[in-house]
């Protein structure tokens, strides 16, 4: 079974996100506080947990991502995607009305996502630069799922644990189909 680990934001979503991944990986969840630069993390893949706030509340996160090798799995959810906007120099901006809690629907060239409805639960927004690809957006272009061309990075916007998103499974899948985590 592949490992991943979780650092956590302190997001009460971590342990439905653990459950998630536990459906492919052995999953273990790492307070942000004991992140550090030198800290080695041996995983498949690191997964960056969703939380309150804005990714420069997390400063030993976004250093610990910055000293990360290229080829190193990471995925981010909500946050966690924004965390790795902000290392890759992109925008995080507010984003108004907050949502929390509502659904909306995808717009993805990938045939199976198009349409389904994402759980959404944030108040801050990406804008990516020509370091992704905005694999998935909202109706109104707001990016749900990024993939850094560079970096072995995934980020999703929205939360694939939810009961509010369609088929959340396939988004588990699609962590596989998207970045090179070794079979």
């Amino acid at each position: 079974m592949f490992k991943a680990i979780i650092i956590d934001h302190h997001d009460s979503f971590t342990w439905n996100i653990k459950n998630w991944l536990s459906q492919s990986f052995d999953v273990q969840i790492i307070d942000c506080a004991e992140i550090n630069a030198q800290t080695n993390l041996t995983a498949d893949l690191i997964v960056l947990s969703p939380g309150p706030k804005s990714p420069t509340d997390y400063p030993e996160t976004l250093r610990y991502l910055k000293t990360l090798p290229t080829n190193q799995c990471v995925l981010g959810i909500c946050l966690g995607m924004q965390m790795m906007t902000v290392v890759s120099g992109d925008i995080v901006k507010p984003y108004s009305p907050p949502l929390h809690g509502k659904s909306s629907a995808l717009s993805s060239q990938n045939e199976k996502m198009n349409h389904l409805q994402v759980a959404r639960y944030h108040s801050l927004m990406c804008e990516v630069s020509d370091s992704y690809l905005t694999l998935a957006k909202t109706e109104k272009n707001i990016p749900m799922i990024i993939k850094h061309k560079e970096k072995n990075w995934l980020g999703y916007q929205f939360h694939p644990e939810s009961f509010l998103t369609e088929q959340g499974d396939l988004y588990l899948d699609y962590i596989f189909e998207s970045l090179d985590i070794k079979q």
